[in-house]
Parts: C-alpha cells; structure tokens; sequence
C-alpha cells in the first residue's frame, strides 16, 4: 500500500504563497529578492517530485497540484508584467490556454509524447528571469515568440500522441 505524505503537497503550495510576496517585491522594484524568491519556487519544484518519488508517496493528484501551483506561479507573475506593460493580454491568456490543454489531453491519455511540453513550465521560469534582468522591448519579443513556438511543438505533439491512441 502506498504511504501518502502531505509534504511534497505542502512543498507545492508554497509556490502559490509566494506569488502575493512577489507581487510586492516587484511593485517595490527589489528585482534582487524577486529572482532569490523564483529561484525558491524553481528549487521547491524540483524538490516537491524528488521528496514524492523517495517517500514513495506520487499519486495523479500531486503530479496535477504540482502543475497547478506551477500555473498558478507563472500565470500571475504574468499578469504582473502585463499590468506593467510588458506583456500584451493574450500572453497570460496564452499561458492559460497552454495550462487547459494539458489538463484535457492529460485526462484522456495517462502517457503523452510531449517532447517539448515537459519543458513548457521552464521556459516560462527562464522568460521571467529575463523579463526581470532585462526590462527591454527585445525581451519581451523574444519571450512571447519563444512562448508561442514551445506551445505550438507542444500542442502538435500532444495531438499527434492522442490520435495514435
């Protein structure tokens, strides 16, 4: 019998703590403390699957927590930046979208080929640290193109996945 524990759960909600800290970092202009608090979250993502695998204690619904608090993360720092003006809107509603189709298709199929999908949560890691290091237009573009493509390769593999199935 498996042996659940709350721990990995717990490691994950703390992502979803730390987004109001963000917030306020952010509209104070410590970028310091906002790359020091992603790179927390960075490392409790890590570690909330390491600490599930070793207490032998994974289940669905932490492999989707884990995923909804990534979204969670990702999506609101988003949101920040497009009330800034960094982002156009459908950046973030991007994101959402991404999130919905990986919630569908997951439920269809346990076991998807998603080359690029699995990186998808990294990327957006990446776009924030550079939108943080380097508030510039030439970011900003790179970080929406690059978005888009890693969502397209994403889309289309889990397509092509599901209808082998």
């Amino acid at each position: 019998m498996k042996k659940l524990s709350p721990i990995p759960t717990f490691i994950s909600s703390l992502r979803i703590a730390a987004l109001p800290l963000f917030f306020y970092l952010h509209n104070q202009g410590n970028i310091i403390l906002c790359l020091i608090l992603l790179a927390f979250c960075a490392v409790s993502d890590f570690f909330d699957g390491y600490l599930a695998r070793k207490l032998n204690a994974t289940s669905r619904f932490g492999a989707y927590y884990d995923a909804t608090t990534d979204f969670i993360l990702t999506a609101g720092i988003f949101v920040t930046f497009y009330s800034k003006g960094f982002y156009p809107l459908w950046l973030p509603l991007l994101i959402a979208v991404s999130f919905v189709q990986f919630l569908a298709t997951s439920h269809y199929a346990k076991k998807l080929y998603d080359p690029v999908g699995r990186y998808l949560g990294s990327a957006l890691y990446i776009g924030v640290v550079l939108t943080l290091l380097w508030p510039k237009q030439a970011v900003y573009d790179f970080v929406q193109y690059a978005f888009i493509v890693f969502f397209l390769i994403s889309l289309a593999s889990r397509i092509a996945s599901l209808s082998k199935k």
